[in-house]
């Protein structure tokens, strides 16, 4: 683009997706345009006299398939929808797509601009179904049918909040869309737009029959500008174009398609012979318009898209108009039409046009108008300047390189659209250089969603035979950052942790892709998952690596913070931990392993939150909660670092000791100690304790063990903590933390002590923290504790499975019916600390957590593969169609593929049990009509769903008037479940049963 195409004005087309007959992608469709390939039925179904009867117009695939999970809707929802409005929502998802545009997370204002044929589905399907009318209501009906809902509930479904607008002009409205969404942009109402159009017939094989002077063709082919062309051929067909402005990119024209550089809108007005006949003089102002807008004159374009209707009338207008305003320029511009190739797809003829000459841009080719048998002469195109290109061309210099659009509706709203290419080079279709050898430090995380478990497996599986495809020359840069900025985060997620190695790193992500899409289901992510952290005492051993500070400079940062306030304190110098070999005899010494510990804890919460993780609580062995306290608000940071230093020093003036972990459980422990000097150190789970004493009596308790046959593991201490040696460094700490401002906790902690959430009380008494570092450290209650709350992930902060081992076993042990995901900040002892970090990153991401694992964005996202959206056919059946194929679900909605039994057989509708009462039986058929899909269980909740306050209101009146009662809202909104709706359903019958008969009693008592 060059700066006569005005810059400042021009919007740039950044995302395409389209659905036409033999072709449901951009790619498809491009190859069919250059192969001169006519896709309509009558190229497959020659026909010679209309008079055999009805013609076969064109159809799109998955006009009656929806994804209504994906976008939030149930069965009976998408059933009961318009598979025009369908059509459109996944054709905006793939459109977005394209473009690399997460209407979530960007910050940009999505407008909506789009139009789409007459409610055929709602007369004769949705209407004609009085059980769907009685059990849907006719204002849910027309939120999923009405034009007047078309943009809003687009935007809906898809949180996209800026301008929503239907627009409705017949055979221009997709390119008056387009018109419309452009001048939104540059009037900055929003900053992205969608603009588009969609005709569906709602039927498997539409016909049309030929009529003397009428506008189709009676072959069932167009041939546009061809003498003797009889007419045009119906066909559905949709499009969608994603817009921003182009000063908006991140560079000049690197991720635009191409470049709108003028549009104008106009109407006949009265200047034609009909209401439905057009005029040339309008359709000449129009371009006219256009092209002042864009800055050009005629000579400037080489190609022009025409309406191309290959009606006799219609072609010879707008060739007209044509050659009045380009006709007088230089030689050397292209005619096409893309009826012939697809059909008159009604009101998304012009934004087909349009993504098909914004492909042509794309790859510098002037695409061919195909030639047919029967083809007479091309017409008289009115000027000399003009040629038909009956095959695909280079785009040289020959042929200006800027093209039009144009799209002329019955009632004479004309739209003309002027194009500017793209970016120079590779295609956004097509193969790219990858950016180099992609030599990078950290570990990458690629990452990939979707709406189901299904689902999930088949994104993994398109995009591991893309990587081996077409993907093997996409910088994987690229990839990873269009996985992450340009795709919604779905609940079900994989993240894959790569290597920097670039070579590495694409086997890894192949690989595991394949893996994942052979995987069996894994639990959704949750919103705002509840994440609890766990923290180390003494007996981890702590390694140089595990703290990566030449890679990360804000931790290594906080650390050196953490060390010198340790420093000041007058605890050892840690500056030169990295320095320090696995023999070092400092990391046996408590002086200085605490504070050690100390410091490395509390620098990994800071780093977890600035990855955007907050926990709710912590759970710290031993030191572990001093470094808890610490996060929470307890001790500022410099109290903490002395408390630490002074309980660290005080510990290791106490005498030499040891503690063994011994698996009994609290009693056994007890007896096993009898008589011996030995206390009770911690109560890690149901049948694992640690015992401790001075050196002589941890032999003798390791052999009474040997003795039952117990095997025992000493831990990696110097001294026994938490027994009774530690009795005069408990008296003295208490006396130094006197000292010290504790304040209440502003983070949940859990108590060692006690095993359940820290008080504010205990938090500000300096005798809680003596008993602390003297008494035992009740680990198994404090994880119960942590699983009685509210925990979705649990985080291992520490170099083994010392802390999260117990969850685990205790999560098996309560049954808990979704035990929250672990994750080992510092993985395995053989694994790369800084992988192990990405991984645990990926595995938070994969929960649900707000991690922000910031790939840096492409210029331009890379052509993945297309969402596959799920194959499953929502349709209600016309009354005279008869069921074949599949079954019919109670409200008369179809699927492909109905819930299966164990045999493979459809399941049967839901039925409630024998004993059931009429009521049961009632209520559960009407919630079954109302939501569609498997059978509902008793425990299956209204809202849960997906129901409505207006599907409420609905069903209350259908129960109501079938079982005449008198339930109101607030019934289903407090027993939302079936069977607590069926309860109160009962109840209420049982008093009007009872009120009937003392009216009956009292009619008898009154007869004299």
């Amino acid at each position: 683009m060059t700066e006569s195409d005005r810059p400042d004005n021009a919007v740039a087309v950044v995302g395409l997706a389209l659905r036409v007959p033999g072709a449901s992608d951009p790619g498809t469709f491009w190859a069919n345009i250059v192969a001169g390939r006519v896709c309509l039925p009558a190229a497959r179904e020659d026909r010679a006299d209309p008079a055999d009867g009805p013609l076969v117009a064109g159809q799109i695939d998955r006009y009656e398939r929806f994804d209504a999970e994906l976008f939030g809707m149930t069965h009976a929802q998408a059933a009961t929808t318009d598979p025009q409005h369908r059509v459109l929502t996944e054709l905006t998802w793939e459109a977005l797509e394209d473009a690399g545009i997460d209407p979530e997370r960007d910050d940009g204002r999505v407008g909506v601009f789009v139009g789409c044929g007459p409610d055929d589905y709602l007369h004769h399907h949705v209407l004609r179904n009085d059980r769907v009318v009685r059990t849907q209501g006719t204002e849910q009906i027309l939120f999923g049918n009405s034009r007047d809902y078309l943009a809003t509930a687009l935007s809906y479904r898809l949180g996209l909040t800026g301008p929503s607008m239907t627009v409705q002009t017949a055979c221009s409205t997709s390119l008056v869309a387009v018109h419309q969404a452009v001048r939104s942009l540059l009037t900055y109402e929003c900053d992205i737009a969608v603009a588009g159009g969609v005709t569906v017939f709602p039927v498997e094989r539409p016909e049309y029959r030929w009529s003397e002077g009428g506008i189709y063709a009676p072959d069932g082919r167009c041939r546009a500008f061809t003498r003797g062309s009889g007419g045009t051929v119906p066909s559905g067909g949709a499009g969608v174009v994603v817009l921003r402005r182009s000063a908006d990119l991140p560079e000049p024209g690197r991720a635009a398609r191409a470049h709108i550089v003028g549009s104008a809108v106009n109407n006949d007005g009265a200047d034609r012979m009909a209401m439905s006949a057009p005029s040339p003089r309008g359709q000449a102002e129009v371009i006219r318009e256009a092209l002042e807008v864009a800055g050009l004159t005629p000579e400037d374009i080489g190609y022009v898209e025409a309406h191309g209707t290959g009606t006799v009338l219609g072609d010879q207008v707008e060739l007209a108009a044509l050659a009045e305003v380009y006709g007088a320029a230089t030689p050397g511009c292209a005619i096409g039409a893309v009826k012939p190739n697809v059909g008159h797809t009604d009101t998304a003829a012009g934004v087909v046009g349009l993504i098909k000459t914004v492909l042509a841009l794309q790859h510098d080719t002037v695409p061919p108008v195909p030639a047919q048998p029967g083809d007479g002469p091309d017409a008289e195109l009115g000027a000399a300047r003009f040629f038909i290109p009956r095959q695909a061309r280079p785009w040289n210099g020959t042929v200006p390189s800027r093209a039009a659009v144009s799209s002329f509706g019955l009632g004479g709203t004309n739209a003309h659209v002027i194009l500017a290419p793209g970016a120079a080079g590779p295609t956004a279709d097509g193969p790219r250089a990858a950016d180099g050898p992609e030599a990078c430090d950290e570990p990458r995380v690629a990452v990939v969603t979707a709406a189901t478990p299904q689902a999930l497996r088949d994104r993994a599986r398109d995009l591991a035979t893309w990587l081996d495809g077409p993907g093997a020359d996409v910088g994987l840069g690229d990839v990873i950052g269009t996985l992450w900025h340009g795709r919604r985060h779905l609940a079900h997620r994989a993240a894959i942790t790569l290597p920097p190695d670039p070579e590495q790193a694409h086997a890894a992500l192949r690989k595991t892709l394949e893996e994942v899409a052979e995987g069996t289901d894994v639990p959704p992510a949750r919103p705002e998952p509840a994440v609890a952290v766990l923290l180390p005492g003494q007996g981890v051993r702590l390694s140089a690596a595990d703290a990566p500070t030449d890679r990360d400079p804000a931790f290594a940062a906080d650390l050196t913070r953490l060390q010198d306030a340790v420093l000041r304190a007058g605890g050892p110098d840690l500056r030169d931990f990295s320095t320090w070999d696995g023999d070092d005899p400092r990391l046996l010494d408590t002086a200085v392993v605490q504070p050690l510990l100390f410091t490395f804890g509390l620098a990994h919460l800071w780093w977890l939150e600035r990855r955007g993780i907050r926990p709710g609580i912590l759970l710290g062995h031993s030191i572990g909660e001093l470094t808890a306290a610490a996060y929470a608000g307890v001790f500022d940071v410099e109290d903490a670092a002395a408390a630490v230093v002074r309980r660290g020093a005080l510990m290791g003036e106490a005498p030499p000791g040891a503690m063994l972990a011994v698996p009994l459980d609290e009693a056994a422990a007890r007896g096993i100690v009898d008589g011996l000097p030995a206390d009770l150190c911690g109560v890690n789970g149901p049948d694992a304790v640690v015992l401790g004493g001075d050196l002589a009596t941890v032999a003798e308790i390791e052999r009474r063990c040997a003795e039952r046959g117990l095997a025992t593991t000493r831990l990696a201490t110097s001294h026994a903590f938490h027994t009774r040696s530690m009795d005069q460094a408990a008296a003295r700490f208490e006396e130094f933390l006197r000292a010290l401002r504790l304040s209440a906790p502003r983070t949940r902690v859990i108590s060692n002590v006690s095993g359940a959430e820290l008080t504010p009380g205990q938090a500000t008494d300096p005798g809680y923290w003596a008993a602390q570092l003297r008494g035992t450290v009740r680990l198994a209650d404090g994880v119960r504790t942590l699983l009685a709350g509210p925990c979705d992930v649990v985080v291992g902060v520490g170099g083994s499975r010392s802390l999260t081992n117990p969850v685990r076993r205790a999560a098996r042990a309560l049954g808990t019916a979704r035990p929250p995901r672990i994750v080992e900040l510092l993985g395995g002892s053989d694994q790369d600390v800084t992988l192990a970090r990405h991984a645990a990153l990926a595995r938070l991401w994969t929960a649900g957590c707000a991690v922000d694992l910031a790939p840096p964005r492409p210029d331009r996202p890379a052509p993945l593969p297309r969402y596959p959206f799920a194959d499953t056919r929502h349709w209600i059946d016309a009354p005279d169609t008869p069921s074949d194929d599949v079954g019919d679900t109670p409200h008369g909605v179809r699927e492909t593929d109905p819930p299966a039994g164990d045999d493979g057989s459809a399941a049967p509708a839901a039925q409630p049990a024998p004993e059931a009462s009429e009521i049961a039986t009632v209520i559960t058929e009407i919630w079954q009509d109302a939501f569609g899909g498997a059978p509902l269980a008793p425990e299956d909740n209204f809202f849960t769903l997906g129901g409505t306050s207006l599907q409420a209101a609905q069903l209350i009146n259908v129960i109501n008037d079938t079982l005449l009662l008198a339930l109101v809202l607030g019934d289903l909104y407090e027993h939302s479940d079936l069977a607590a709706f069926i309860r109160r359903a009962e109840e209420l019958a049982g008093e009007r049963d009872d009120e009937e008969l003392l009216r009956l009693l009292n009619e008898i008592e009154e007869v004299p």
